[in-house]
C-alpha cells in the first residue's frame, strides 16, 4: 500500500470525528443522540420509572394569604399539607431556612426535603449521606445537621452552553463526608427511601433498589427534554387540594414528586420561541426526567475520534473495498459491533456513545476505501 495516501486517509478521518464531536457536544446532532439514549434506556436494565415532577412557583399573593411578607416555614408547612392531600410521593422546597418541625408534622408519612444555594451554608445544616465520597467531588461547604427526617441539599442548576447536553452536580463533599444535592434528595425520595439508606461512594449514590452513576467530579449529564414540567402557582395548588377533597376522583397529582420554588413577577418568562427557564429551580427540574427515566450519561473523552477514525481506516482498507456487496456487510456488522459496545458501555458505566459520529466517520471509511480502490489510491 502507498504509505502517504493511508497517513492522509488516517489523519483525515480523525480530523472528521474530532470535528463531528465538537458538533455532537454543540447540539447538532441532539435529534440522533436522544434517539439513541431512546433505545439504550429501551434495552438496559434498569429500575422502575420513577413518578413525575410538578414544579409549583411561588408567589406574592400566596404570601399576603399565608400573612408573610416572604416565603416563610408557614408556607412551607400549607404547601406540604396541600401536596399530602394530593397523593404526591414527596415534596421539596427551595431556599427556607429555620426549624422544618411545622412541615415534618404537615407531611406525616410523606418524605420531604429542602434546597439551598451553593454558595450560601444552611442555617440548620444538611445530613450527610453515608458512605464516602469521590476525591475529585467538587468542594462543598455547610453545617452538618444530625439525621432526621428531614434534610438539605444543594440546588444547582444544570450548566452548559449552547443546544448540547447539560450537566449538572449531583454530589458534593465536605471534607470526608458526602454531600447530597435537591436532586438526590428528590431522586431518593421518589423511591421511597430513608436517608439513611442512600450510600455514596466514588462512582456514584445507590440506595436498596436502585443506583445513580456519577462521573469522578460527582456529576452527571443528560439531554433536557422537550416538554416542560408542569407548572402552577401557590393558589392553584390549594384550590387544586380543596377541589379534590370535595369531589373526589383521582388526584392529578397522585404518585407525583412536588416541589415549591421561587418566582417573582419582575422576570419575564416568554421569550423568543416561547416559555423559557429562568429561575434556578426551573432550570433544576429540566433534568428530573433524565433521572426519573434512566437516560443520564456520560460521555467519552477525546481519545474516542481517534478510536472510531482508526476503525474507520480498517474499514476503508480492507478487503471490503473490493466490492459494494463487501462494503454493505462490513457496514452492517460494524453498525452491529457499535450497538453491542453501546450497549454494554451505557448498561455498566452509563457512558453514552456519539452516534451520529460514529455512523457519520465509519459511514465515510467506507466510502472512501471503496472510491479509493476503484481509483487506485492506496495500491492494489
Amino acid at each position: 500500500m502507498k504509505r502517504v495516501p493511508v497517513l492522509l486517509l488516517v489523519v483525515g478521518l480523525v480530523i472528521f470525528a474530532s470535528w463531528l464531536q465538537r458538533e455532537s457536544t454543540r447540539g447538532t446532532f441532539d435529534s440522533v443522540q436522544r434517539a439513541f439514549l431512546s433505545w439504550l434506556a429501551a434495552n438496559s436494565p434498569a429500575p422502575k420509572m420513577l413518578p413525575p415532577l410538578t414544579l409549583v412557583l411561588y408567589d406574592d399573593e400566596a404570601s399576603e394569604m399565608a400573612g408573610t411578607e416572604r416565603m416563610a416555614m408557614l408556607d412551607g408547612a400549607l404547601f406540604v399539607r396541600a401536596v399530602l392531600r394530593l397523593g404526591a410521593s414527596g415534596a421539596g422546597v427551595e431556599g427556607l431556612t429555620g426549624d422544618p418541625t411545622r412541615m415534618i408534622e404537615a407531611a406525616g408519612r410523606m418524605p420531604v426535603f429542602g434546597g439551598y444555594d451553593p454558595s450560601l451554608a444552611p442555617g440548620s445544616g444538611w445530613t450527610p449521606l453515608n458512605g464516602e465520597p469521590g476525591t475529585e467531588w467538587l468542594e462543598m461547604s455547610g453545617l452538618t445537621g444530625r439525621p432526621a427526617r428531614f434534610s438539605r441539599g444543594f440546588l444547582a442548576p444544570p450548566v452548559g452552553s449552547g443546544g448540547g447536553a447539560k450537566t449538572i452536580q449531583v454530589a458534593a463533599r465536605n471534607a470526608g463526608r458526602p454531600v447530597p444535592s435537591f436532586l438526590a434528595l428528590a431522586w431518593a425520595a421518589a423511591q421511597g427511601w430513608r436517608w439513611s439508606e442512600v450510600v455514596a461512594d466514588p462512582s456514584g449514590l445507590r440506595g436498596p433498589s436502585g443506583r445513580l452513576i456519577l462521573d469522578p467530579t460527582g456529576a452527571v449529564q443528560f439531554l433536557p427534554a422537550a416538554a416542560a414540567p408542569r407548572m402552577t402557582t401557590m393558589n392553584e395548588l390549594f384550590v387544586l387540594a380543596e377541589k379534590f377533597e370535595r369531589e373526589g376522583g383521582r388526584s392529578p397529582l397522585s404518585g407525583h414528586i412536588v416541589v415549591l420554588g421561587r418566582a417573582t413577577s419582575e422576570v419575564t418568562r416568554v421569550a423568543g420561541e416561547g416559555p423559557k427557564p429562568v429561575t434556578p429551580v426551573e432550570q433544576w427540574a429540566a433534568a428530573w426526567e433524565a433521572v426519573r427515566t434512566n437516560r443520564c450519561f456520560h460521555s467519552p473523552g477525546w481519545w474516542y475520534p481517534v478510536v472510531v477514525a482508526t476503525v474507520a481506516s480498517l474499514l476503508a482498507l480492507g478487503p471490503a473495498r473490493r466490492s459494494n456487496m463487501g462494503a454493505l456487510l462490513a457496514g452492517f456488522f460494524a453498525l452491529l459491533v457499535f450497538a453491542m459496545i453501546g450497549l454494554a458501555a451505557f448498561s455498566s458505566l452509563r457512558v453514552a456513545l456519539p452516534a451520529a459520529l460514529t455512523l457519520l466517520t465509519l459511514g465515510a471509511g467506507l466510502m472512501i476505501g471503496r472510491a479509493g480502490f476503484k481509483g487506485g489510491w492506496f495500491g492494489p
